[in-house]
C-alpha cells in the first residue's frame, strides 16, 4: 500500500513539474530587437508625417538571436489618400529641441511613402518641428506626441502579448529554438476618417516559425493574432 502511495506521489510530482514547465511565463521584453517607444505625428490637407523612435538591433537581422541594441528613429511622409507622391526629391529639415538634422527621404519599395532611418531616439517631451520639401510643395509643422494619448501604452501592450502568446512561446522554448520579437506602432488607413493606432508585436524563431498579434492602442482589444 505504501509503495502504491509513493508511486502516486511521484507521478503527481512529475505531472506538476510538466504543468509548471508548460506554464512558464515568458517576457517578450527580453526578446525585442526592435521597439517603438513613441510616435510623433502631423498632418495638413495633403500629407501626413510620422516620426517614431525607440531601440533596435545594431546589426538588424530577423535571425532569432538578439544582439546589441542602439537608438533609432524613422521619419516618414505619405499622401493622405495613400497615392504616390509625385516628386523628383524629398528633402527634410528635422529640429529636435535645439538639434537640427538634414537629409533626404527615400521612396519605399513596399508602399507609396518616403522615409529615412536616423540613429536617434527622442524623449516623450521633446519639441519637434519638421520641414519637408517636395517638388512644388513644402510641408512644415510641429509634430505632436500622439502616443501620449494612447490608453494602452507599450508596457500594457507587451503584457497583453505575453498573455495571449505565452503557450506558443513556450512551444518555441521547449523545442530549444531561439526567437526574437519586434514591436511597432501601426495605423489604420482603411479610410481617410479612421485614425486608429495599434501595437503590433511579431515574433520569429530561429527556425523561421512566426507568431504575431495586433492590439488596439485605445482599449487593449486583440484585433488579430497568429499563433
Amino acid at each position: 500500500m505504501k509503495k502504491k502511495i509513493l508511486c502516486l506521489a511521484v507521478l503527481m510530482l512529475c505531472l506538476f513539474g510538466l504543468t509548471a514547465c508548460n506554464n512558464t511565463k515568458i517576457d517578450l521584453n527580453n526578446y525585442l530587437i526592435e521597439e517603438r517607444n513613441n510616435l510623433f505625428t502631423a498632418e495638413d490637407d495633403n500629407y501626413a508625417v510620422t516620426f517614431s523612435t525607440g531601440l533596435r538591433e545594431k546589426e538588424y537581422d530577423l535571425d532569432g538571436v538578439r544582439n546589441e541594441m542602439v537608438d533609432f528613429g524613422v521619419l516618414t511622409i505619405a499622401r493622405i489618400d495613400r497615392q504616390p507622391i509625385a516628386t523628383t526629391g524629398c528633402e527634410y529639415v528635422l529640429t529636435i529641441d535645439d538639434e537640427v538634422l538634414r537629409g533626404n527621404l527615400i521612396k519605399s519599395e513596399l508602399d507609396n511613402t518616403y522615409s529615412c532611418d536616423l540613429e536617434r531616439s527622442v524623449l516623450n517631451e521633446s519639441k519637434i518641428h519638421v520641414q519637408i520639401n517636395i517638388t512644388g510643395y513644402t510641408f512644415e509643422k510641429d509634430l505632436e506626441n500622439t502616443s501620449n494619448d494612447f490608453s494602452v501604452d507599450k508596457t500594457a501592450a507587451i503584457s497583453v502579448a505575453n498573455s495571449e502568446l505565452n503557450e506558443s512561446l513556450n512551444g518555441f522554448s521547449k523545442d530549444k529554438n531561439n526567437f526574437e520579437a519586434v514591436m511597432k506602432i501601426v495605423k489604420d488607413y482603411s479610410t481617410s476618417e479612421v485614425k486608429n493606432y495599434y501595437w503590433y508585436i511579431g515574433v520569429v524563431a530561429q527556425n523561421g516559425e512566426t507568431l504575431g498579434i495586433l492590439i488596439d492602442a485605445t482599449n487593449g482589444d486583440v484585433i488579430a493574432k497568429k499563433i
